[in-house]
């Protein structure tokens, strides 16, 4: 059983036909049409060019893979028959031809005999998509003469083959063209310079999805004779079978059924923030920026999907891409996206497809049962699905998504199959959430990102509370800089060194013709005030003003002593009356530190710890069970429990709608400030839901000492935010702290502009401290750019029009090792070891004692390393992935510590789909366990946690007592 190479070639052409006919969305194809020149030209480019990705495999260096093979001698034998093969392996380039770069040089060549009058830096354009449909391309430059390199190299070894191999070229070429019709279309995109640098990106995903699906052997199934009885179509039964959910349709619409969308009352109405969200999304057309900048629960997510889906029916999107900063605020997204999609119209028979895009994605339970629901290609009669062909690398290709920001970033970072993240999102509307929240390093990716989407055309909407205005304009001027940016390549004659000027400049945008996108339609000050909505277009920047609230949210903002024995007694005196109260810190360290000061003076069963050093089995209970006892339904006697300390890191600050009644936070920047006290009297309460001292909102800052003439910062605070930003805090939060309240609605704009703008007077003591500071800051965000840029795409412009200049850097790092080592590169973090627990009990594993259900036979839950898990067992192991602190395991120990875990790994586990690729560790039975010589514990109560020397921790609370202590799961639904 086989398949012959021009059958596949002929397989991949049908499935690129009827991708672009049935799959792609109307915005998509209506831009290749205006390419093509044609409404059904589409078809035929991308059946060509998906045709002939894989010609390079008739080639001497990868037929020769035959060779002694005892099945498949015989073929060999017929390879060598054509003649003209070299007389020895020695013979070979080296490294070996790749069929990918050589499918790009014979291309080249026959559009050279076919189209003589071509400019060859267009004929480029076109083959490039074969020589990329493995998902990075080769090093071919764009001579063959002497000085080629590579390219003439390569060129010299085809030629070596003889006219019987340049026939057999030519004979499957024109196969192709012959059957998709393609020579007039390829004539009028040649005639026209090429394709421009998005298409050629776009094209490049399209072709490689198309040989993925035609790659299937159980959709096109080998056969004895290689090839398909007849000349029909093989690809019509094979995406039947497939049944991929076709783009969304939306109608083109001002005013979408909004009640409807979210499940409002009849007589609900939309919010100021929602409406003007309407308002901007109609004003325009065509692909644009929206940024909507409005305070915590005013309802941004509504007004941002009733955007999207005004945008969307405009251009033709087929489909929308929300992002988040975490897991959990992705998870938390999750429902009510999927709540949103099952209201969209839709045919009978065609339901929307949904995918979740983070590394632990298919332990979010909604997802997981969507999942389940829909486990078979085809499956089940829900409004949406989670279609099994949309996982992985291809999550991005269904039409709803939520992620992540690190999925859509990576769109910017040159790593191996960039090319279907762009497809993926070239024909949605993207919306990104919480934009004010990442740092320089991160926000350089983000601007990259908006360039390259505006280049695709894609419309994008942004959130955000606390945006400060020079982000706002960057961001805006890098969604411009895309716009009208889909540059076509430069004649061969008229290419020049591009001229070396830093990225992003203004001098680099002058050079390319551009004026920055934050030039606006009005001048910047005549800018509504805040709250506000921003949309930038081809004409440049305009405002849409949000109603100003008459309404005040304001909170009273105190310092208090950095010091353990004054938070204690700050909640004893608060809380006589009961209370729920957050204490935010901004390290894990210091939360564990202030949890178990705080659990010994003040008693256990009150107070809980939240942060990121628990398992995901953990942090879920925690977060579901959170949300259900301070969220909106929960009453103080009816849920709401009269008394809780919430103790936690930033998590608490995003992810969890949660209510409280007092909170204490570590010093960070003004906007994060902003951030945590909108968990402050976050729902509308009676009186007595709330005790009498806690009834007016009030905020307490802690981690800085002011006894001094420069106020002294905790280690931790200025270690992840740097000091220039917390000293400005201060400063501009001095009269609040003074005594006079923060009105949130009113007062927060003003706020977070103070504290980022350049001109900032401090008081005279302080001024030669935040001086200083700001000096180490500026390097500090130079450093951070230029990292920052390292494995970026350049930009369409400056790419112009060659897809090498664009991913030049994936030909000098491939950073696509691992996802979550990809992620990293978007995010100026240290890596850290995810590593999952088990519990090791003489020579047996077992998941931890509360994953196991409290039911359970427990002798079934102790295994052999050499028995395959079965599921349940396997599920509550992978429940307990955590990540090590830094103490425990520092980036420049990672090596080693991932060597040590590999030595120790256990293979009958590698045949579960949970569980492959996994570092384990083994904890005793007191949940102790080692790595790098270093011991630690895991305490469900405080999660990972330091031991001494000798194993020992002064808060053990564990004996050597059988597990029947643990509070053991009896929700089955999480198993």
């Amino acid at each position: 059983m086989w398949l012959a190479l021009p059958q596949h070639l002929r397989d991949a052409a049908d499935v690129g036909e009827r991708l672009v006919r049935e799959w792609l969305p109307r915005q998509l194809r209506e831009r290749l049409a205006r390419i093509c020149g044609g409404d059904e030209q589409p078809e035929r480019l991308v059946a060509f060019l998906c045709g002939v990705h894989d010609i390079g495999k008739a080639e001497w260096a990868f037929q020769s893979q035959l060779d002694k093979s005892p099945d498949y001698g015989w073929l060999w034998d017929q390879v060598r028959s054509l003649g003209c093969c070299p007389a020895s392996p020695g013979m070979v380039p080296d490294p070996r031809p790749q069929h990918a770069e050589v499918s790009d040089l014979i291309l080249r060549g026959y559009f050279e005999r076919r189209f003589p009058q071509a400019d060859r830096a267009a004929i480029r354009s076109l083959t490039v998509t074969a020589g990329c449909h493995h998902g990075r391309l080769g090093e071919l430059g764009p001579s063959v003469g002497p000085h080629g390199g590579r390219t003439h190299i390569l060129w010299l070894w085809l030629e070596r083959h003889g006219p019987a191999w340049a026939g057999l070229w030519e004979q499957m070429i024109d196969d192709i063209m012959e059957r998709t019709g393609a020579r007039a279309v390829l004539e009028k995109v040649l005639e026209a310079g090429g394709l421009g640098i998005a298409d050629q990106v776009m094209l490049c995903g399209l072709v490689t999805m198309a040989d993925w699906i035609a790659s299937n052997q159980e959709f096109f199934p080998l056969s004895e004779s290689g090839r398909h009885a007849s000349d029909l179509s093989r690809a019509d039964d094979a995406l039947e079978r497939l049944n991929l959910t076709r783009a969304w349709q939306p109608p083109a619409t001002t005013d979408p059924p909004y009640r409807r969308r979210f499940g409002w009352p009849s007589g609900a109405e939309l919010r100021p923030c929602q409406a003007a969200a309407l308002d901007a999304a109609s004003q325009t057309s065509g692909p644009r920026l929206m940024i909507i900048e409005e305070e915590m629960g005013q309802g941004k997510t509504e007004a941002a999907l009733l955007a999207a889906e005004i945008l969307a029916g405009d251009v033709g999107s087929g489909g929308v891409a929300f992002a988040l900063p975490t897991m959990a605020t992705a998870d938390s997204m999750f429902a009510r996206v999927k709540s949103w999609v099952e209201t969209l119209e839709q045919d009978a028979d065609q339901p929307h497809s949904l995918f979740l895009g983070h590394s632990r994605s298919w332990l979010e339970p909604q997802n997981e049962r969507l999942i389940r629901q829909t486990r078979f290609v085809g499956g089940g009669n829900q409004a949406v699905v989670a279609h099994e062909w949309f996982t992985g690398k291809k999550g991005l290709l269904a039409e709803f998504t939520v992620s992540t920001i690190d999925q859509v970033l990576m769109t910017a970072l040159a790593t191996r199959y960039v090319t279907m993240r762009h497809l993926g999102l070239a024909g949605k509307v993207v919306i990104l959430d919480e934009v004010h929240s990442y740092d320089v390093f991160t926000s350089s990716y983000m601007e990259r990102t908006l360039t390259w989407l505006a280049a695709h055309g894609v419309s994008v909407v942004l959130l955000s509370a606390t945006l400060a205005g020079g982000l706002r304009q960057r961001l805006e001027r890098a969604y411009g800089a895309g716009l009208q940016a889909n540059c076509r390549p430069h004649p061969e004659a008229a290419r020049k060194p591009a001229p070396q000027q830093k990225r992003g400049s203004l001098a680099a945008l002058a050079g390319a013709g551009l004026r920055p996108a934050g030039t606006t339609t009005a001048p910047a000050a005549s800018a509504p005030a805040y709250p506000r909505i921003s949309v930038t277009d081809g004409e440049g920047t305009s405002f849409v003003a949000i109603e100003q609230r008459s309404s005040h949210r304001r909170v009273r903002v105190d310092l208090m002593p950095d010091d353990l024995g004054a938070l204690t007694d700050l909640l004893s005196s608060r809380m006589a009356d009961g209370g729920v109260v957050g204490v935010v810190c901004n390290t894990v360290g210091r939360a564990q530190e202030a949890y178990q000061y705080l659990r010994d003076h003040l008693g256990e069963e009150e107070i809980e710890l939240h942060h990121s050093q628990f398992t995901a089995w953990d942090r879920a209970d925690r977060e579901q069970r959170l949300v259900k006892e301070l969220g909106p339904g929960a009453h103080r006697g009816s849920g709401r429990p009269r008394r809780r300390i919430l103790v936690g890191t930033q998590v608490l600050e995003q992810s969890l709608d949660i209510d409280l009644d007092l909170l204490i936070t570590d010093l960070a920047p003004g906007d994060s400030l902003a951030q945590r006290a909108g968990r402050l009297h976050r729902h509308k309460r009676p009186g007595d839901d709330r005790p009498r001292s806690m009834r007016e909102p009030e905020v307490f800052v802690r981690g800085v000492d002011t006894a001094d003439d420069v106020p002294v910062l905790e280690d931790g605070a200025t270690a992840i935010y740097g000091e220039r930003v917390l000293l400005a805090t201060l400063t501009v939060l001095d009269p609040y702290l003074d005594g006079r309240p923060w009105c949130l609605t009113h007062e927060l704009e003003t706020v977070v502009e103070a504290i980022y703008a350049p001109d900032l007077r401090t008081p005279a003591a302080w001024q030669a401290a935040y001086d200083t500071a700001a000096d180490r800051e500026e390097k500090a965000t130079k450093d951070s750019r230029r990292r920052s840029s390292a494995f970026q795409l350049t930009s369409p412009r400056e790419s112009r029009g060659d897809l090498r200049d664009a991913l030049a850097a994936m030909t000098v790092k491939d950073v696509d090792r691992e996802e979550s080592l990809s992620a990293a590169y978007v995010r100026d973090i240290d890596p850290t070891l995810e590593v999952l627990l088990v519990q090791e009990h003489d020579g047996l594993l077992s998941p931890l004692p509360w994953a196991i259900p409290r039911a359970a036979d427990h002798d079934g839950w102790f295994l052999s390393e050499t028995v395959p898990p079965p599921p349940r067992f396997a599920r509550a192991v992978a429940m307990s992935t955590v990540r090590l602190p830094r103490w425990l395991v520092a980036p420049w120990h990672m090596d080693a510590a991932i060597t040590e875990l590999e030595a120790l790994g256990i293979p009958a586990w590698q045949q579960d789909f949970r569980l492959r690729g996994q570092l384990v560790i083994r904890l005793d039975r007191r949940l102790r366990g080692s790595i790098l010589g270093k011991r630690f514990g895991y305490d469900r109560s405080v999660g990972i946690h330091r031991l001494s020397p000798t194993g020992t921790h002064d808060d053990d609370p564990f004996t050597d007592d059988d597990f029947d202590m643990w509070d053991t799961a009896d929700d089955e639904e999480l198993l």
